[in-house]
């Protein structure tokens, strides 16, 4: 076996002799295969993933968009820690999911916020989401009206749910 790789060693020498190499009377045959068996990985390693085959998707970011209508409890974003920060009529659960406490459109708003003893060119960029009251109504009676709408939405949802026949409601 050893005098077919000294063959096959001049053979690969005969053919390096070319303009390649140069001149291979300054390689011997071991220092030769030395460089030869060298080898490269031939495949990328795989890369990670923070959602394995195995772990349950959390249906996390934004619910609703600019400009949708909202009702009380519904929820506008799911999130972990702040992303989003509550502004009008717009509460927070403990898990830090925004939710509507009122009748509305959806707004998304950026504003700054200077944190106490700190210079005002550090003021931390923050973004809001306000549900603002339709056709910008802040008086005492939209308060009514958002009773009423409430109201009727939840007859919409027994009727399309069918629990109004199944409970004898009317």
């Amino acid at each position: 076996m050893a005098s077919c790789s000294t063959g096959v060693q001049q053979q690969l020498l005969a053919g390096a002799s070319s303009s390649v190499l140069g001149s291979t009377s300054s390689l011997q045959p071991e220092e030769f295969t030395q460089w030869q068996g060298r080898r490269w990985a031939t495949k990328k390693q795989g890369g990670s993933t923070k959602n394995k085959k195995d772990s349950q998707p959390k249906y996390l970011g934004t619910k609703m968009s600019d400009g949708q209508l909202a009702f009380p409890g519904q929820m506008l974003v799911k999130q972990r820690g702040t992303k989003f920060h509550p502004g009008h009529n717009v509460g927070m659960g403990t898990d830090f999911t925004l939710f509507a406490k009122s009748v509305g459109l959806v707004s998304f708003r950026q504003g700054s916020v200077l944190l106490p003893g700190r210079a005002p060119s550090a003021a931390k960029q923050r973004r809001y989401i306000d549900v603002l009251p339709l056709n910008n109504d802040w008086s005492e009676g939209y308060q009514a009206k958002v009773a009423q709408m409430i109201a009727r939405r939840n007859e919409i949802r027994q009727q399309s749910l069918g629990l109004a026949a199944k409970y004898g409601k009317k």
